[in-house]
């Protein structure tokens, strides 16, 4: 099978055994069932799946230094972002389910799960939600979920992304108290609206997600955020002469509390209002 030959539907079925995997694991450490509701997806293109395997990529490498594992696995290298095709989603995924065997060999899991059926009319919205089904036990699993000031992080790269569109200091919006998780999941979602119909203005897909989950962790922020930026960091690759964001750069460093990011999301929306 070529690359060529990978769609949304094998992206899809691999989604699935990871799912499948990952209930092994959950099982064996007696972690309860997420029985929230999954999100609907619609007009996904294979970034967004990339970026929501890339969320499975940090929660399984995570998984794996918490059991023990010193030795991490490589991911593949990164495509250029208007390059991203299913093949990468694909090649990702199977990252991420190498590190789950190796949980599984180190607990002793015997169990083996096949392939799912390839079902060619899915597409990479399903993708998506199949991965935030896996997103989800990833979270349950975890002694150390996923928190604030990991969100945080990921939003300030977006906000740097951001700042060489607008090519303006960085403000920061006002800070609110007592912020809680939901907040700043509405403030992502509204983002990613936004973005969307910045991306569809330069001839772009743009996500149509409903369906939050009535209680949202900080995990959930988390695999909100990163979707996000993977948006952003697309609308940064559409524009022309748009200066780099430099790997090196500090970002977001320290302890934040759901307000700190409330307060940064908010800045993000302002730096994107600016470019429409």
């Amino acid at each position: 099978m070529t690359i060529a030959d990978i769609t949304p539907g094998h992206c899809h079925a691999r989604a699935q055994r990871l799912v499948a995997e990952l209930e092994l694991v959950r099982e064996e450490m007696g972690r309860p069932k997420d029985e929230r509701r999954l999100p609907e997806i619609a007009n996904a293109a294979p970034r967004e799946a990339y970026f929501g395997a890339i969320a499975a990529w940090h929660k399984a490498t995570r998984l794996a230094e918490e059991v023990g594992i010193r030795v991490g696995r490589p991911a593949p290298a990164a495509p250029p972002l208007r390059e991203i095709v299913p093949n990468h989603v694909h090649q990702l995924i199977d990252a991420v389910l190498i590190q789950v065997e190796d949980v599984k060999q180190l607990f002793g899991i015997t169990a083996k799960v096949a392939d799912a059926p390839v079902e060619a009319a899915r597409r990479s919205g399903d993708v998506l939600v199949a991965l935030t089904h896996a997103n989800r036990i990833l979270s349950s699993v975890l002694e150390r979920p996923f928190t604030p000031s990991d969100v945080y992080r990921t939003v300030a790269l977006a906000t740097a992304y951001a700042s060489r569109l607008t090519n303006r200091h960085l403000e920061l919006a006002a800070f609110e108290r007592a912020r809680k998780p939901s907040d700043c999941y509405a403030r992502l979602a509204a983002a990613l609206a936004t973005t969307g119909k910045l991306i569809a203005k330069r001839g772009g897909t743009a996500l149509d997600a409903h369906g939050e989950p009535a209680v949202i962790a900080p995990t959930d922020v988390y695999d909100l955020a990163t979707v996000v930026l993977g948006e952003v960091a697309f609308l940064h690759a559409l524009t022309e002469g748009a200066a780099a964001v430099q790997p090196f750069e500090p970002h977001g460093e320290g302890h934040r509390l759901p307000s700190h990011v409330h307060q940064l999301v908010r800045t993000l929306e302002a730096q994107l209002a600016s470019l429409s």
